[in-house]
């Protein structure tokens, strides 16, 4: 079990990109546009808790299965102030699959709350991007 944990730790690694910025000084009470972050946004237990929430939550859609569809959907959204999750936007989808990229959002959108960024101490909106993988089971 430990080993498979640490397996995890690793491809998680490989497979999430953490990257946070301000947004812009209009929705951004807390700093300036392309202010750099003093605390990143936190899923609630940390990213490998983020990658098992998104495992377990993530159903992959009957059209993809049937037509042998897989491919990553990269996603940048809002961790606002109060830690709930907005305006997703899908940065480059799964190829001929608009359903897992809808996938992908519906899962981000249902996020429990996470602990905002801060910038000099007030917690902020900031955006996060989040590759989303979708491989075909295998038999």
């Amino acid at each position: 079990m430990k080993l498979k944990l640490i397996i995890l730790s690793i491809l998680t690694l490989f497979f999430v990109t953490v990257n946070a910025q301000a947004l812009p000084e209009e929705t951004n009470t807390g700093g300036e546009s392309g202010t750099v972050a003093d605390e990143l946004p936190e899923f609630p237990g940390g990213v490998v808790k983020m990658m098992e929430y998104v495992k377990a939550n993530i159903k992959y859609p009957q059209r993809a299965l049937d037509s042998k569809l897989s491919g990553k959907c990269n996603l940048k959204f809002t961790v606002n102030p109060d830690g709930s999750t907005s305006d997703v936007t899908i940065l480059d989808g799964v190829a001929n699959c608009p359903e897992c990229d809808a996938e992908a959002t519906r899962v981000v959108l249902s996020m429990p709350k996470w602990k905002p960024g801060k910038i000099a101490g007030k917690a902020v909106a900031l955006y996060y991007n989040l590759p989303v993988k979708f491989s075909l089971p295998q038999k």
